[in-house]
């Protein structure tokens, strides 16, 4: 799936998630997050994001999913 997104832009869209646990979150949800995240400081990928179709944010997300997942620290117990 084409998303119309670098890699550099794909990673910008990961780091808004990192003070939050996304889950339980839906698509719609989450790009309406996403790009009121970078809308501050990337204006122009806020708006890209807002354009995305609901099949392009689908993957965005489980993107974001899968990369937290790996990157997150194993709970000790």
């Amino acid at each position: 799936m084409y998303l119309g997104l670098s890699l550099t832009e794909l990673m910008e869209v990961v780091r808004t998630c990192d003070s939050i646990d996304i889950e339980d979150c839906t698509p719609p949800y989450l790009q309406d997050f996403f790009a009121k995240r970078l809308e501050g400081d990337k204006p122009v990928l806020a708006a890209r994001v807002r354009n995305m179709n609901a099949k392009q944010i689908g993957a965005v997300c489980e993107y974001v999913k899968i990369t937290r997942q790996l990157i997150r620290k194993p709970q000790r117990t």
